[in-house]
């Protein structure tokens, strides 16, 4: 007899048949967690924007239509990548944003918005706010330099070096 048979080559005496049903993907997936932190201040002009999602969700869902950042005066220029294994969608500006400023990031939820692998939508926008850091108006100092300044005598093959306060 061809089956199922233990180590000592005993076969299954008869065939184990059983049946069940699945169930259907009906909960809508969630966003979880998000970068840079809803109401945060001092974030760096050159961040990404991340939602995490509680569940696998559909990559051709998410883009730069369904996940937006927004300025005062309009959309942010970003691309938009999924991450399947982590569930980490990223919107990451073409450009760095501009400092003082305060930008609204979107995942869109409802029939246009983001979708699980099972087709059920995220239920409502997930909308967040941050701030990024204060523009820089200190302007740079040269705090050394070689050869001092009046030196005499300085050799020819010296090399001529300042030193600034800040990048």
């Amino acid at each position: 007899a061809v089956g199922v048979k233990d180590l000592a080559g005993n076969a299954l005496a008869a065939s184990r048949v059983w049946s069940f049903t699945t169930v259907a993907d009906t909960t809508p997936p969630t966003v979880t967690a998000i970068s840079p932190a809803s109401g945060a201040t001092g974030v760096a002009t050159s961040s990404a924007v991340t939602a995490t999602f509680s569940e696998a969700m559909n990559a051709s869902t998410i883009s730069s239509s369904t996940f937006v950042l927004n300025s005062p005066t309009g959309p942010v220029t970003a691309t938009v990548s999924y991450n399947a294994s982590t569930f980490v969608a990223t919107l990451t500006p073409t450009v760095a944003l501009a400092a003082s400023t305060t930008y609204t990031a979107t995942v869109t939820g409802g029939a246009a918005g983001v979708k699980d692998l099972a087709g059920n939508a995220l239920a409502a926008n997930r909308v967040w706010s941050f701030t990024t850091v204060a523009a820089d108006t200190t302007p740079p100092t040269v705090t050394t330099i070689s050869p001092a300044s009046g030196a005499t005598g300085v050799a020819v093959s010296s090399t001529v070096t300042a030193t600034f306060s800040e990048a």
